[in-house]
């Protein structure tokens, strides 16, 4: 029974020591590269953090990130689920705009490039590692699972936190944010276990945070990616958090699904 710990233990500890150098190093490099963190220098550290831990995730835990499958896996009842989510963001987020097509493109296909670069770096840490080294250590029973998903969910929410360095005034906001982050965190692990398509929840991912950015690139005063000039009221922040809880519930309930199929199955 203890070397069966033991084995655990170090099954576990890579995957947590990797989730953790690459936690802290995206941390502080992106905050210190201030503005540049939603420029060129944040987008290229992005994709190269996110490259890093897939690669080091392939090496340790032996962990497949194929892409065969992505479009089945895209049209599955998990992936529409993803996607109304997607669809949801351009709805919500639509503000008068004052650019044309084409003046603002050039704007559109560096942010296109932005948040990919933001899909590939937070899902490779908190899916592709978190994710990935929780299931390891847990195990595969229904129960375990569950709890993997939760388990990386909840950091990857509260990461958000992060952002009153940038804008400490938007308290409610960034709290309103770290509610639905959390619940977008337990929508792409499902998509991710069920699917099993690590690019999916990636593409899924930079999708949904475009999809709310893309009004600014054709707005003349856009104040930022998406981000509001004054903060939101307590009744707001709840509005805003409410529909992404949804798509995390009703995701959550899918798994929940699949889990009993597979159990009745095996």
């Amino acid at each position: 029974m203890k070397e069966r710990e033991k084995m655990e233990k170090r099954k576990f500890a890579p995957g947590l020591v990797l989730f953790i150098i690459m936690f802290l190093i995206s941390t502080v490099g992106l905050t210190l590269l201030g503005e540049g963190n939603f420029a060129l220098p944040g987008m290229i550290a992005r994709y190269v953090i996110g490259t890093v831990s897939v690669v080091f995730m392939a090496n340790i835990y032996g962990v497949e990130f194929k892409i065969k499958g992505f479009f089945k896996g895209l049209f599955s009842a998990i992936g529409l689920v993803g996607v109304a989510c997607c669809i949801h963001n351009l709805l919500a987020m639509r503000i008068p705009t004052d650019i044309g097509f084409k003046e603002g493109l050039p704007n559109a296909i560096f942010m296109f490039l932005l948040m990919m670069s933001v899909g590939v770096f937070e899902e490779a840490i908190y899916r592709g590692v978190l994710f990935n080294t929780l299931r390891n250590c847990l195990g595969e029973s229904k129960g375990r699972i569950i709890l993997a998903v939760i388990l990386s969910a909840i950091p990857f929410g509260l990461t958000h936190f992060l952002n009153l360095i940038f804008y400490p005034n938007l308290v409610v906001w960034i709290t309103s944010q770290v509610v639905y982050a959390t619940a977008g965190g337990v929508l792409f692990a499902c998509i991710y276990y069920i699917t099993d398509n690590f690019w999916l929840v990636v593409v899924l991912h930079g999708l949904y945070d475009y999809l709310a950015s893309i009004w600014s690139c054709f707005v003349s005063q856009a104040e930022g990616i998406g981000i509001p000039a004054v903060d939101s009221t307590i009744m707001q922040g709840i509005k805003d958090a409410i529909p992404d809880c949804i798509f995390g519930l009703i995701a959550f309930i899918v798994l929940l699904v699949v889990l009993n199929k597979r159990e009745k199955d095996s």
